[in-house]
């Protein structure tokens, strides 16, 4: 991810980089970045100091318009520091609400620039995902939405392909699901051996279970083995005993 500072930087983002450096933790940052495997620099702040730093920063009445969003969001992300890009997230999931279908767009570059799990599923479950729930209801605007996004499924890189899966996730926990876009979705990426892919498979699955039993089932055993056994052990886990017996045998 380049770093790019801006010359003339918002007066909030001057005061979280003075409150990351206070709460600074060089052990924690230094296991923080070897669990991440990230380039990025950390401050090793833990995530409820860092949700509280948001909080102090951020109120939680406090709205800012698109413009002003965009430019915060492209500076903490742009920062070079692993604190700064989560509190991006954090600012668009507040705001998702008021994002537009053409910042998906946005959202799509920052997928291709994140440098693991954690960023990703922000990005796909907390925004993006959030995001589909909006879209769902005009036929035209679900349209574009979940076609853009399929396309996501074909990307070179892995964290994108991840969002492509999990922006299914909050629909199929509220009965919402795309379901002529995300059975197609889920079974073009079955091949892959990318852990993060077949774990992102298995756990939407799992969740669209609650409120999907059948509809998995039938997915699971339409693929049969064509789906990893972890994605066969986390899709199934939350289906009924009679019908869970039918894809793992017990």
């Amino acid at each position: 991810m380049p770093q790019q500072h801006n010359a003339f930087p918002d007066e909030r983002i001057e005061r979280i980089r003075t409150l990351l450096h206070e709460h600074a933790d060089p052990q924690h940052a230094l296991f923080h970045r070897e669990y991440h495997k990230s380039q990025l620099m950390f401050h090793g702040l833990r995530a409820p100091v860092l949700k509280q730093l948001y909080r102090s920063v951020f109120p939680s009445r406090s709205r800012l318009d698109e413009d002003g969003l965009s430019g915060i969001v492209n500076q903490l992300w742009h920062s070079g520091c692993w604190e700064e890009t989560m509190l991006a997230i954090m600012l668009l999931e507040r705001h998702q609400r008021q994002l537009p279908l053409d910042y998906i767009a946005s959202i799509l570059t920052m997928t291709r620039e994140c440098e693991g799990w954690a960023q990703l599923d922000g990005l796909a479950c907390g925004v993006l995902s959030q995001m589909a729930l909006r879209f769902d209801a005009a036929e035209e605007l679900r349209r574009q939405f979940y076609g853009d996004v399929a396309a996501w499924a074909e990307d070179s890189c892995m964290w994108t392909r991840r969002a492509s899966i999990l922006v299914h996730i909050h629909p199929a926990r509220q009965a919402r699901l795309a379901e002529d876009y995300c059975w197609d979705t889920w079974a073009s990426r079955l091949h892959e051996k990318e852990f993060f892919i077949r774990k992102a498979i298995g756990w939407v699955l799992r969740e669209a279970s609650k409120q999907y039993p059948q509809q998995v089932h039938d997915f699971l055993l339409r693929v049969g083995d064509r789906a990893s056994g972890l994605t066969r052990r986390e899709g199934a886990r939350n289906l009924p005993s009679q019908l869970r017996i039918g894809i793992l045998g017990k």
